[in-house]
């Protein structure tokens, strides 16, 4: 094994790029991580006098040396791979305590733009958008210190992992839309079906929960109640809600 002192920020940095403009590259002898542009590879391959700047003269100069001791002195650092920053955020929400966070960032990573939509999910947040934080630093440790035993390579000063926060369940309460939806459901499982008129058909639940949430449900479409009934009523969208919320249960 090599043994090298890392610069561990550099590195970080490195592997967290994702831009295929630039190319990072570990020097074996100072553990230094060097960046080459692709402007500065294209000076190199031209091969012709250009009139830089003095800092351009200086990153050119440093791209030639890693060319020229490219696979002895200087290595690759592998660039970010999207399916790997996609499959943390599914180890992450896995993890998510809260079923209906849980459920908004499956649905945020699908498609196009999962990395920003599941970013702006975790904005409202604030403690799983830390453990996220934590989470994702962890998992890139754990790549680099995976990638230096691949190459051979054993650090003169390793790191300790970051510590990822356990998720803060014992003071989450349902919020008043998880009440609200349950309530539903259990309206709806509890019911039965009762013929008013010839021609109509409702479905019928006894009273037995929190007025409040009723009310709320009322107010909403979902039920039709009477203060002085011992029972309601699910309305044609109450029931087409709550049959979607059986099916969304039945599935997990």
């Amino acid at each position: 094994m090599r043994k090298i002192n890392i610069d561990w920020m550099e590195l970080s940095a490195a592997f967290e790029s994702g831009n295929f403009e630039l190319q990072y590259y570990l020097d074996l002898e100072t553990g230094k991580v060097l960046m080459v542009t692709s402007e500065m590879s294209r000076y190199l391959e031209e091969e012709r006098d250009r009139d830089l700047a003095d800092w351009e003269e200086e990153m050119l100069e440093e791209a030639r040396q890693v060319f020229e001791g490219y696979g002895k002195r200087y290595i690759d650092i592998p660039e970010q791979d999207s399916h790997e920053g996609y499959r943390d955020m599914e180890h992450f929400i896995i993890t998510v305590p809260e079923q209906r966070l849980q459920d908004e960032l499956w649905r945020a990573i699908e498609g196009r733009g999962a990395f920003r939509r599941f970013k702006d999910v975790l904005l409202s947040h604030p403690s799983d958008q830390e453990r996220w934080f934590a989470f994702s630093d962890r998992r890139v440790h754990d790549r680099m210190v995976d990638w230096l035993r691949f190459e051979g390579i054993e650090p003169t000063n390793p790191i300790e992992p970051p510590e990822v926060p356990e998720p803060e369940t014992q003071d989450l309460a349902p919020d008043d839309a998880v009440v609200e939806d349950l309530t539903l459901l259990l309206i709806y499982l509890t019911s039965w079906e009762e013929q008013v008129i010839p021609d109509l058909t409702v479905r019928r639940a006894w009273k037995g929960y929190l007025f409040e949430v009723l009310d709320a449900l009322a107010e909403k479409g979902l039920i039709e109640q009477s203060r002085r009934a011992k029972s309601l009523y699910l309305t044609a969208e109450g029931l087409r809600q709550a049959q979607e919320l059986a099916r969304d249960y039945a599935r997990r």
